[in-house]
């Protein structure tokens, strides 16, 4: 976990910068940031919900396999 959130609080720094750079409206990207996030995460518990009801032993299975394809994907691709 510690990789993680270290991780993200580079990204974030990042975004910050850049935000700085290009002289964004931080107020309208924060809105526009959170809001996509909102609605992604939304849709995704819909989706995991459909799915646990319909496969509730297959489902953790499946998540799993679909996480460690992304990750195959990520080190494949670097």
């Amino acid at each position: 976990m510690i990789p993680a959130a270290i991780a993200t609080s580079i990204d974030a720094f990042a975004v910050g910068i850049t935000f700085a750079a290009l002289k964004v409206n931080v107020a309208m990207a924060v809105l526009l940031i959170g809001c996509t996030a909102f609605l992604f995460s939304g849709v995704g518990v819909k989706i995991g919900s459909i799915f646990g009801d319909r496969m509730e032993k297959q489902a953790g299975i499946i998540g799993g396999l679909i996480l460690i394809a992304i990750g195959v994907k990520i080190l494949v691709t670097g």
